[in-house]
């Protein structure tokens, strides 16, 4: 008994091992999409349409992702030439948008402490050279622009439909695939065998990649 109730324990442990690692990898492709499309908008000059992607980038932030810091790297050059230009309201934006994202990403711990305060301090000297009335007239207009880019690049409904059950239907065909395989034999004899869960498992994985590619 306690032969089996270790290995039920080490099957479970390892399922939830490969279901945190395919978390993972949903948020690092994401990170990445979104970090490619913000720098091909940055490469049109469309800064609003970048800011978003950017900030998108930074909203799928997991530890260990390059592209969290490279969509921060790029809202901070946006910031700072935009503030070199004298558009203050738009240096505001890129600014405070990296704050938010990190602030969005706090769980135990707050990611990105000193991106945090380099922003902050830029935020307070930008506040100061700029009048009140004027950045909140200027920032209205700007949040709306936001707002109406961020309509177009809002996921696929029926994508990200389809991205959730297939990673849903592949994480049940796993646990099949090993309950089946190595779990208890006694009145196991009416369950689907290994190879057909393999089966079910191949059609969810490729529903799953497909979903993330067109979502």
């Amino acid at each position: 008994m306690k032969g089996e109730a270790r290995r039920i324990t080490g099957m479970v442990l390892l399922a939830m091992v490969v279901l945190l690692f395919m978390t993972w990898v949903r948020c690092f492709y994401g990170s990445m999409e979104a970090y490619k499309t913000g720098e091909e908008m940055l490469k049109q000059k469309q800064l609003i349409r970048s800011i978003t992607y950017f900030d998108r980038s930074m909203h799928w932030y997991t530890p260990w992702n390059p592209y969290v810091e490279k969509s921060a790297g790029r809202l901070w050059e946006i910031g700072e030439r935009a503030e070199q230009e004298g558009d203050l309201t738009m240096a505001l934006i890129a600014f405070r948008t990296i704050r938010g994202g990190f602030y969005a990403a706090s769980h135990f711990v707050t990611p990105g402490k000193k991106w945090i305060e380099k922003s902050e301090s830029k935020i307070d000297q930008l506040v100061r050279m700029e009048k009140k009335e004027e950045l909140e007239s200027r920032q209205s207009k700007l949040k709306e622009m936001i707002r109406q880019s961020q309509k177009g690049s809002s996921p696929n409904v029926f994508w990200t439909v389809i991205l959730e059950i297939g990673f849903l239907g592949w994480v049940g065909s796993l646990f099949g695939f090993i309950l089946r395989k190595w779990g208890p034999k006694e009145g196991s004899s009416h369950v689907l065998r290994p190879f057909t869960w393999l089966g079910f498992g191949s059609v969810f994985f490729a529903m799953w990649i497909t979903g993330m590619m067109k979502a």
